[in-house]
């Protein structure tokens, strides 16, 4: 078992074998490492669609786009134009507008530019002061001793988890021993 696949089966995507998930009633979603949208819709139509698929009001997508510099400028072109850099975007704003209970990221930030990676950071601290649970699959240990509070290590199908009160240089070592 890899780490997308401990992320779908927390989020009721594929089944597992043995052990026991208790999330307690929460809600979980699930941003994958490669977005899919409706490529002939504009990045705000899917935003919409998703919106009410998910009971979300359709004006939250304005709030949304009021506060965030990083997708205004192209949230009107259709998605088929989209780098992969802004599809990684427009999923990650749909993960915000749903306000999920629990946030599952698969690799967040490996299409994103310094600015938006930043955004997102800033987005993520809000988001976990509001007492939700961000769940991030990540290669990128500076990302992971930045934003999180604790750290789970999964190597040969073993998870270890531990706070994360290292330095950077000392979550490396410390890595690098796990493996």
């Amino acid at each position: 078992m890899g780490k997308t696949t401990l992320l779908k089966i927390l989020a009721n995507l594929v089944d597992y074998d043995e052990g026991k998930i208790d999330k307690q009633n929460l809600d979980v979603f699930f941003v994958p490492e490669t977005p899919q949208f409706l490529e002939y819709l504009s990045g705000y139509d899917n935003l919409r669609l998703i919106c009410e698929i998910y009971n979300v009001p359709v004006k939250n997508i304005d709030e949304y786009l009021h506060s965030d510099n990083g997708i205004q400028s192209y949230i009107y072109d259709l998605v088929i134009n989209y780098s992969y850099g802004m599809k990684h975007q427009l999923s990650l704003a749909s993960s915000f507008l749903i306000n999920p209970d629990v946030l599952l990221l698969d690799e967040p930030l490996t299409s994103l530019d310094p600015i938006n990676i930043e955004i997102f950071k800033s987005r993520l601290r809000d988001f976990a002061n509001e007492n939700k649970t961000i769940i991030i699959s990540t290669h990128i240990l500076s990302i992971a001793h930045q934003i999180s509070d604790e750290i789970l290590l999964l190597s040969n199908k073993e998870i270890e988890q531990f706070e994360n009160k290292f330095t950077e240089e000392e979550l490396t070592s410390y890595i690098t021993n796990f493996m």
